[in-house]
């Protein structure tokens, strides 16, 4: 019996198409002749989870991704198909983690503790892992936010430091920096002068050290002066000046009272200060005292008479 070449090539393309068929699920990982078990899960955001992500347990693949669908107002449901030689216990959780640095993501399967098994076709726990570039975007964040900030800030700087150096600002400065200068140079004369004269200087130092030293000799002395110091304070300081005072303030008063009745003619003292007449009768009767003496010591016989062998001499 002869076959047509029709039903050669028709028999040619199907097998083509087999194994055709068989390759594309091969590669995605899927098994076509063993039985699978699937699963659900929901994503709010299944981001960089393509079709066909491997699903693994314990770090081995285990499982694929068979279809994704959008579920409104819930996110994406993702169909899962483990091997039926896995169990998936109660409790089992399908966590969304990263697969490469390059954001792809895949599903990893945290099997629950029980008690019991979940059924074919029943819901996993969402669950999901920050890959490394998650991590590291979320620690360098707040540097971002620190550097603009410090960006800020030294823009603020240079804008004050572009104030500071205008026109007028710059001529202040430069003004400042020729006193500076000038500074410079009077300190830098001063210590040539004090470099020039370091031999009087010296001999200024060493005088002072022998006054010093002999002010250090006389430490006894200088401490019984001191003593003695304080004795007379301490003595001063018993003795009745406050008394002393108040006599001295009686006496004063005393004084002023006796000025007084002389300036008014109070007294004896008083008229005789005060009274012309007074002062000139008294001092005629001196006058004519002294001239009373006189007269007495030139003739005596005139008032002293004296009888010798009883003759009287009138």
């Amino acid at each position: 019996m002869s076959v047509s070449k029709e039903v050669k090539t028709g028999l040619l393309v199907s097998a083509a198409l087999v194994i055709l068929f068989v390759g594309f699920y091969f590669l995605k990982g899927a098994n076509l002749f063993s039985n699978e078990n699937e699963f659900y899960v929901i994503y709010p955001n299944a981001e960089g989870l393509q079709s066909s992500a491997n699903v693994q347990v314990d770090g081995l693949n285990v499982g694929r991704i068979s279809h994704t669908e959008l579920v409104n107002g819930k996110g994406v449901k993702i169909s899962i198909v483990l091997s039926k030689k896995i169990d998936v216990p109660v409790g089992t959780k399908a966590t969304l983690a990263a697969f490469d640095l390059l954001g792809t993501k895949m599903i990893k399967i945290d099997l629950g503790k029980g008690p019991g098994t979940l059924p074919t076709g029943s819901m996993l726990e969402p669950g999901k892992e920050n890959g490394v570039i998650d991590n590291l975007s979320g620690e360098l964040t707040p540097t971002f936010k620190e550097l603009k900030t410090t960006i800020a800030s030294l823009n603020n700087a240079l804008a004050g430091v572009n104030h500071i150096v205008d026109n007028e600002n710059q001529k202040a400065i430069a003004e400042a920096i020729a006193s500076i200068k000038a500074t410079a140079n009077n300190l830098s004369t001063l210590s040539a002068a004090l470099a020039t004269e370091g031999g009087e200087i010296k001999s200024i130092l060493h005088n002072a050290n022998s006054i010093t030293g002999n002010l250090a000799k006389q430490n006894d002395t200088i401490t019984r002066m001191l003593a003695n110091f304080n004795s007379i304070s301490r003595q001063l300081a018993n003795s009745p000046i406050q008394k002393t005072v108040a006599d001295l303030q009686g006496a004063a008063t005393q004084l002023q009272g006796v000025v007084h009745k002389i300036n008014n003619n109070e007294g004896s003292l008083g008229m005789l200060v005060n009274n012309k007449d007074m002062y000139n009768n008294l001092n005629g009767s001196l006058k004519s005292l002294s001239e009373l003496m006189t007269d007495m010591k030139a003739h005596p016989s005139r008032y002293i008479n004296v009888t010798i062998f009883g003759k009287k001499k009138n």
